[in-house]
């Protein structure tokens, strides 16, 4: 027969099976009496916003190519890109000896033609002496044929160098019209050189940035061939792609953040300036222009940015940050009596930082969130809350 086992060893068995169910009402007993931490923040009224995003590039209302308005070679380019620049400023010079040089001939040819000027007038004096001649000794055989004098043959003689006279006169006189008109043409001409010896330099038609450079000193360029780009820093957009279904709620003048990439964490004011009303019809997005309201001291025309566009939604609406609510389920957090209690809403307008609340909570109650992002708080556990930043 089996001897019965030792009162001791009973003891132990009992004691072994007694351990698991003391740790798990150590566990159970910490678990709801031992608070988990949380986030919180108070159910309030206020506006909803919507924000629209979009990416584009920083560009200027403006952008102008320069050009020299006459050709000629090019002396000097003092400024780099990137510099700032003043409206009149000067930007570049042609080489003024070429300048100088057509000046000369237009000088010249200007002075020819003054004096031919004074050789047709002197011309035409003497063409209209000798017709006068020519008349009076015409009058005087007139009265010698008709007292029998002089013959019918020379009488018409002298009516024909009459005539030839006359004719020398007249022309003598278009000669020196023409000579005249010869004379505005090369004053024209010259007053044009002289014009382009002056302006023989690149003057800023603005304030702002010279960005690109196309020539170089020493190059030879034609009258109106781009030699610099400059643009108005009078006022910088970003025009920004945007989603289509955004056209509905895009307003002129509704304010904007501008986040360069070149800045990442920092945003600029801005407002909306320009909306496209013509869509691209492979991405299904419209062009909006982001007025600049401040820029970074180091900024570049088309360097990239990010934009977003606060959108109305509800002006006075009971409202929860939007990370507190689960819109998957319709549930908020609720810290009630100091315990966790998961309560069902109705959601209305989703707005980018808030959501707007239609029923399950009241103003001034106490929503909560896990401070691990994605981590659900347990339900009925005790909370130590800290007021959400």
């Amino acid at each position: 027969m089996a001897s019965a086992p030792a009162p001791g060893r009973i003891r132990f068995r009992r004691l072994f099976l007694l351990i698991p169910l003391l740790l798990l009402g150590v566990f159970l007993g910490l678990r709801f009496t031992v608070p988990v931490e949380a986030l919180a923040r108070t159910v309030d009224r206020g506006p909803v916003l919507r924000e629209v995003r979009g990416t584009g590039t920083l560009e200027s209302v403006q952008e102008v190519p320069l050009a020299f308005k006459v050709g000629g070679r090019i002396r000097d380019l003092p400024l780099e890109e990137g510099t700032s620049i003043r409206q009149g400023q000067i930007l570049g010079h042609l080489d003024p000896a070429d300048l100088a040089a057509q000046l000369s001939v237009a000088e010249a040819g200007r002075q020819q033609a003054e004096a031919g000027v004074g050789r047709a007038g002197a011309e035409l004096d003497q063409a209209r002496a000798t017709a006068g001649r020519a008349r009076a000794d015409f009058q005087r055989l007139q009265q010698l044929f008709r007292d029998g004098i002089l013959s019918r043959a020379d009488l018409d003689a002298a009516q024909e160098r009459l005539r030839v006279a006359e004719a020398a006169a007249k022309a003598m006189e278009a000669s020196g019209l023409q000579a005249r008109r010869g004379v505005a043409l090369a004053q024209g001409t010259e007053s044009l050189q002289r014009i382009a010896f002056a302006e023989g330099r690149l003057l800023s038609p603005v304030d702002g940035l010279l960005v690109r450079r196309l020539r170089e000193p020493g190059d030879i360029v034609p009258a109106g061939t781009p030699v610099l780009t400059v643009v108005s820093t009078r006022k910088l957009w970003v025009r920004a792609w945007v989603d289509e279904t955004a056209l509905g709620h895009l307003r002129l003048g509704q304010p904007a953040q501008v986040e360069f990439r070149s800045q990442p964490g920092h945003a600029y004011p801005a407002r909306v300036d320009r909306i496209s009303r013509q869509t691209d019809r492979q991405t299904h997005e419209l062009l909006v222009d982001v007025e600049m309201l401040g820029l970074p001291e180091g900024f570049a025309v088309g360097q990239r940015a990010d934009v977003r566009i606060g959108v109305s939604g509800p002006g006075e609406a009971l409202r929860v940050p939007a990370a507190y609510v689960d819109r998957a389920h319709g549930a908020c957090f609720v810290n009630r009596d100091g315990r966790v209690h998961r309560v069902a809403v109705k959601v209305g307008f989703a707005g980018s930082d808030y959501v707007e609340i239609l029923g399950g909570l009241q103003p001034g109650e106490q929503v909560l969130r896990s401070p691990q992002a994605g981590k659900a708080l347990p339900p009925l556990r005790r909370v130590k809350a800290r007021e959400d930043a």
